[in-house]
């Protein structure tokens, strides 16, 4: 690695972002060459943006004093003070300096460390913010009373923190220490002849703001300052933006200038591949490894983007997917039953884990801590579990299922799943009831005028059915074996109104709620976009679910329900 050039460590250092790196770097140009104004680096998130800008600074400009950048996080300077506050600090001091044989990504088990050691982190932050308050001169709240945050006025050079209240003063800042020369290492004296010195004042500075979309939620005009900075300063000083979102959500009313855009694609298959095979934990057979990462992927990738939410799934699956292997019962080159083995955490970690209605902690206490001795451990439970998963990479039913297993399949309960609110869980009844009920049957169960409504006698029933072409049981035609059917949105409602005991109230607004369902595909619009008038839909959730929701309001609907077993 020593013999690489530093453009070349910093492309093995960040797969898939050669481009974007020999991009910035041609941007940045020689160190004392003139910049342009502003350069806006936005993607998605998880895309190294950050880590590529702050590994190119580094290296690149080394460790001089005064820096020669200032990072600023926009979501901890959440004010234009603070920004300028910050930005002047870091100007004025040595950077703090991140090799490139540091790790830039955190491996398998620095994340299961993590997950292990997270009650050290409210003492580990305590103890990180004395030592940021103690190098910066930042007094912080502690147990014997909260203390003042000692300022010194600009003119005071001693101090090391200095006051900025607004745009003029921070724009005077930056010619200040813009006029002064850096001293590497290379020379701690200064002794430098006149040449050197007048480039070195030419040397550009850079600001860079990360997670700039923040900069819309203060002043107006400190994007369209920050956008003309090299103008108003008269000094090389380039603003480097990153952000998750497109430069036209910052444009304001009054204009400004347009700063040069570079954009991070998405990672692709063969990029985040290589990236996850860096997180090999130490030890383990990488073939069996690679194995499992690109089935993690292929399962995860449409549902999730984000690769840092990929590699954490990696870290906490993978010691799952070896499991039967350590303990013999399946070998490495068998493929199909490890897929089978792990189909059942997938469905568990898509459900739960991603969809953040548990923590990580908790789902891995729930999959990994085994009790010795017990054999009622969860992992035992999730791996018998496992073994009845089919192709499909669907559990069995629990039906079939014992006591245990419900117990264990409750982690994908109803009740978590279906969330919803008050007069929504009542839409969503209403509309499974309009799927399989017929409408021939809806002044029967549902007129309230009538004194026939309620549930039907077994009499009725078997009338009603052999006037259709049913047997005796109802089997041949039954709804519940044929799905459920479409129904109009009018009947819906009907429905609603009529198996509602109390007034909906004002402010709730039914059509939206509809929508809701549409879009959370709990309902399915069988009617075009375009047709906004005898809207159909039909009703996407299975019994036991809806059953389930209608025990969660007290509501007994199997007394609704018309030939359903």
């Amino acid at each position: 690695m020593s013999s690489l050039s530093l453009q070349e460590q910093l492309r093995y250092a960040f797969p898939g972002r050669a481009k974007q790196i020999d991009q910035i770097l041609a941007f940045m140009g020689k160190p004392w060459a003139p910049t342009p104004p502003a350069l806006l680096i936005n993607g998605n998130s998880s895309l190294g943006k950050t880590a590529v800008v702050k590994a190119i600074l580094s290296t690149m400009l080394g460790d001089t004093s005064p820096s020669r950048y200032a990072f600023i996080d926009c979501v901890e300077c959440h004010t234009p003070r603070l920004i300028f506050e910050h930005a002047i600090y870091q100007f004025r001091n040595a950077p703090q300096q991140t090799p490139l044989s540091a790790p830039t990504l955190q491996s398998a088990d620095e994340i299961m460390s993590d997950l292990s050691q997270g009650g050290n982190q409210a003492r580990a932050s305590s103890e990180a913010g004395a030592t940021a308050a103690k190098h910066t001169g930042i007094a912080v709240a502690t147990d014997n009373g909260p203390t003042k945050r000692k300022r010194a006025s600009a003119l005071d050079e001693d101090t090391p923190w200095d006051k900025c209240e607004n745009v003029n003063e921070f724009v005077e800042w930056c010619r200040k220490f813009c006029d002064q020369a850096p001293h590497s290492r290379d020379d701690p004296s200064g002794k430098k002849n006149e040449l050197g010195r007048r480039q070195e004042q030419q040397e550009t500075r850079y600001l860079v703001l990360d997670r700039a979309e923040r900069l819309r939620d203060t002043a107006p005009n400190l994007i369209p300052v920050l956008m003309r900075l090299q103008e108003l300063t008269g000094r090389n000083i380039c603003v480097i933006l990153i952000t998750t979102i497109v430069w036209e959500k910052f444009r304001s009313k009054t204009g400004g200038y347009e700063p040069i855009i570079l954009n991070f694609p998405q990672y692709s298959k063969g990029e985040t591949i290589a990236i996850l095979e860096r997180d090999l934990p130490k030890g383990e057979d990488k073939d069996l490894y690679m194995r499992f990462v690109d089935l993690v992927y292929e399962v995860f990738q449409r549902n999730c983007k984000d690769l840092n939410e990929i590699r954490h799934l990696v870290a906490l699956l993978f010691p799952l997917y070896i499991k039967p292997v350590k303990e013999g019962k399946i070998q490495k080159h068998e493929g199909l039953k490890l897929h089978r083995h792990i189909q059942a955490y997938f469905v568990e970690a898509m459900d739960k884990l991603y969809l953040r209605e548990i923590s990580s902690m908790e789902w891995s206490d729930r999959t990994l801590s085994a009790v010795p001795g017990s054999s009622a451990n969860i992992l035992d439970r999730l791996s018998s579990l496992g073994e009845g998963a089919g192709e499909s990479g669907t559990v069995r039913s629990a039906e079939g299922a014992s006591g245990s297993e419900r117990a264990l399949m409750s982690a994908v309960d109803v009740q978590n799943t279906f969330d919803l609110p008050y007069f929504t869980k009542f839409i969503l009844i209403a509309s499974f009831l309009a799927s399989y009920n017929p409408p021939r049957l809806d002044m029967r169960y549902f007129a309230k005028v009538s004194n026939q409504g309620g549930k039907m006698t077994k009499r009725a029933k078997i009338s009603a059915a052999k006037k259709h072409g049913h047997d005796k049981l109802g089997s041949k035609l039954r709804q519940q074996l044929l799905g459920p059917k479409t129904f109009p949105i009018e009947r819906m409602l009907a429905i609603f109104y009529s198996i509602l005991d109390e007034e909906v109230e004002e402010n709730v607004n039914v059509h939206t709620q509809v929508a809701s369902l549409v879009s959370l595909r709990l309902l399915q619009r069988v009617t075009p976009m375009d047709k906004l008038d005898s809207i159909k839909c039909k009703c996407n959730v299975s019994y036991d679910m809806i059953k389930a929701l209608a025990k969660s309001t007290k509501f007994d609907i199997d007394k609704y329900l018309f030939d359903f077993a």
